[in-house]
Formats: C-alpha cells, structure tokens, sequence
C-alpha cells in the first residue's frame, strides 16, 4: 500500500482541484483508495463532528463511507491556536498517525492534501514537509507559473522532500504563457530531476465566482433577482468610462459583472440593457426605480456595497485568488482538466499501483 500527498508551494494553487482531478480518474480505473487531509484550516460541522470544510466537499464527491472523525484529524481551530501559544500540543501526531492507519486498511493507495503550503502549520510541527516525512508518502506539488521566482521554490522543495517528490503538475497557465512553459520551463524541470506530470490551462470556468459569494464577501445590500446568486461571473469590469464606450466593452466580455457607482444609472441599465449577470453599486449609493425596475425584468442581481469602485475592485480581485472549489460546474470543469491534462500512466508508474480489471 503507497499513499499520495498533493501539496504546492504557493497557497491558492489548485490542490483542491487536483486531489479532485486524481480521485475521480481512481474511481474510473477501479484503484481502492481511502483520502484524508492530515491538517486543516477551514473549520465546519458535519453531523455534529468538526471537520474542514474543503476536504468535506472532495469526501462527499468521492461518495466515500469512511467516518468523518477521521477526514480531518489535525483541525487547526482558533481555539487550538490560542492554546499553542501557551505551551507545546501533544498528541496531533499520534492522532493523525491513527486516522492514517484506519483510512489506508484494505486500500491500494490513500491519496491527502495538504493545506496551504509546504510550510504552513510549522508552528504546531504539522507542515506539509514534517507530515510527509513522518508518514512516509509520496509527493505531487501543484503549482502556478509565476515568472521565474516560482522555479526557485519547486527546487528548494525538491531539496528538502527529496526522494518523496515524485512529480508537479503546473496549474493555470495564462494562454500568452503556455509555449514558454512547455518549450522552456519543462525542459529546464526535467533536467533538474523533476517530473512534470501536467501542465493545465487557465480556465475561465474555474475562475469564476458566484454571485452569491461576491454579496457576502462584500457585504452587499441585494436589491432584486435573489433567484439568480447561484449565476456564475467570469469577467469584473469598471464601469467609469462614456455610455457608448462602456457598452462596446461590456458586450465583448463574456458572462460579466460590472463596479459601477451608484449614480452612474446611463452605464448601469447600458450594462442591464448588455446582458451583464451582475451590477455592484458603489459609494452605498442606490439607483432609482427604473432601474431596478429594468433589473428585475432582465433577471439581472444588483448589490450596493460601501466601498468606492477602486476600493471594491481590488477586494474582488483578491476574492477571485482565494476561490474554494465548491460550485459543481466547476467541479466538473476541474475534473475534466485534470483527466485532460495529467499524464496518469507516468503517475501510476511512479506510484506502482495499476488499474483493476
């Protein structure tokens, strides 16, 4: 039995994604795995149990039956935190040990995430390099190109994971970057003894956010068209330019949402008129009648918030980096890029395992 931790050296990678991505491809060929994530920071209730929120969302895709005390064990709470700056937590490691030893019985493989990066949890001598260590497990990073400091991190993790890593598969490469990556950066990688197994596209699917996260996130007032949260926005555009030049630029874009201020109504019912899945008012500034009128007819969400355009702009750029998979057409997107992208006989070789007849 061999175990699989998919980790990144960057927070916000796609390790969510890719756990997602390999499960799903197990399930098709037949391998018996159990999954956990060692550590979390995401805390939710599940049944009365507290667990992390994202590795609950991967469990129940996965439709697995092991007991949930054991999906999450090291559970970094607020609580927990206070208390280890009092004084050294015992007994994570044997917990975590024990949930390990439950889950991987009568399995081929267990696959884990990670959370955060490499060197979250140090604190609690739970980071990604001491929890590998200890369980002995193989190791695929997941990580975004970002220019070539991102080399100098997957190296510098190469050295200290060492024999355990056994690949990385590079994640939401921008089109404009794909040819240098494949060309220049894979190359240079394979030289220095590392094996990528993927090299996955951005996509504008999974870089989508629901319109129902942006209102909380913001703390929006929802005006009209509360049937229509769940509606996907890929694109968030600046609504501050002339009628004709805005509408010209909204009809380009493709499933948008724009940041207008609250006393622009020509560029707000030129966005409703557009098509645009979503207006964010600024300035807590609110239209009139007959545009919320005209919202309501078109079934398109409008949302007041506080914060000037510039300043609710960059809090939905910031939001964008942070998205949880959790949406099921995402989901989906995920899996097929990752069924598309990754190299599975390599990783079955490298993991030892093959697929059941």
């Amino acid at each position: 039995m061999t175990s699989l931790y998919v980790g990144s050296t960057s927070g916000y990678s796609g390790k969510n994604l890719t756990v997602l991505g390999i499960g799903h491809r197990f399930l098709k060929d037949n391998i018996r795995f159990g999954y956990f994530k060692p550590v979390g920071i995401f805390p939710v209730k599940v049944k009365g149990i507290l667990t992390d929120k994202d590795a609950w969302v991967i469990y129940r895709s996965f439709e697995l039956k092991e007991p949930i005390e054991d999906l999450c064990p090291g559970l970094i709470t607020q609580d927990l935190v206070v208390e280890a700056y009092q004084h050294d937590i015992k007994g994570l490691d044997e917990r975590i040990m024990a949930a390990y030893e439950r889950v991987s019985a009568g399995k081929d493989l267990v696959l884990m995430s990670g959370s955060g990066t490499l060197t979250s949890g140090k604190f609690l001598d739970l980071s990604g390099f001491q929890v590998t260590e200890r369980l002995d497990t193989k190791v695929i990073l997941v990580d975004q190109y970002e220019k070539e400091f991102f080399l100098d991190a997957i190296l510098n993790a190469k050295q200290r994971l060492g024999k355990r890593l056994i690949g990385l598969i590079i994640n939401n490469i921008d089109a404009a970057l794909q040819e240098k990556v494949k060309t220049h950066i894979v190359p240079f990688l394979q030289r220095k003894g590392i094996e990528v197994l993927g090299v996955i596209p951005r996509d504008r699917v999974l870089g989508s956010v629901m319109i129902e996260d942006i209102a909380q996130f913001l703390g929006a007032d929802v005006l009209c068209c509360r049937e229509r949260l769940d509606e996907l926005v890929e694109d968030f555009l600046i609504g501050g330019m002339q009628v004709d030049k805005a509408l010209e630029y909204i009809r380009k874009t493709r499933n948008n949402a724009v940041i207008v201020g609250g006393d622009r109504s020509d560029i707000q019912l030129a966005a409703i008129e557009a098509g645009s899945k979503c207006i964010i008012l600024t300035g807590n500034l609110y239209p009139n009648e007959i545009v919320i009128s005209t919202a309501e007819m078109k079934g398109v969400p409008m949302l007041v918030v506080r914060g000037d355009t510039y300043a609710v702009t960059r809090q939905v750029e910031e939001m964008s980096r942070k998205l949880r998979l959790r949406e099921k057409k995402k989901i989906e997107t995920g899996i097929r890029l990752m069924d598309e992208g990754v190299d599975f006989d390599r990783l079955y070789g490298l993991l030892g395992i093959r697929q059941s007849n």
